[in-house]
């Protein structure tokens, strides 16, 4: 009995460390898509309206610059790499492909949060 459980241990080891790349990665997506994600409020509340709105959409525009290239571009061809060289985890043999496509995909959906979030602060700038 003690043998089969030393076995299960890399395995469970090995899937909770790419469990929590997945939920890390789609938690802080989740975060910022709800505008719940750390922010430096400081700047913004000394600023004038017209000021905020810009600061906003500058906020914005970074964060859609480091979802492109680094979580996508980056992400996509980590993914294409581990997938061309045949790469497997070392217990579970899921290529790493798989487990590293929590990447790009987290950089899409950040993308489309960015576009709401850009629309919306857009959208609140010409009602006022």
């Amino acid at each position: 009995f003690a043998r089969f459980i030393d076995l299960n241990v890399p395995f469970t080891e090995e899937v909770t460390i790419y469990a929590m790349m997945w939920v890390t990665l789609f938690g802080s997506t989740y975060a910022f898509g709800l505008k719940k994600h750390i922010a430096i409020d400081v700047l913004i509340s000394v600023l004038d309206e017209d000021s905020k709105w810009k600061l906003e959409i500058l906020v914005e525009v970074i964060v859609a610059l480091f979802a492109v290239v680094i979580l996508l571009i980056g992400g996509s061809w980590f993914v294409y790499i581990t997938f061309k060289l045949g790469q497997l985890s070392s217990v579970t043999q899921i290529p790493k492909g798989w487990i590293y496509m929590a990447l790009p995909l987290s950089g899409a959906l950040i993308l489309i949060y960015n576009f709401l979030n850009i629309r919306s602060v857009i959208l609140k700038k010409k009602l006022k």
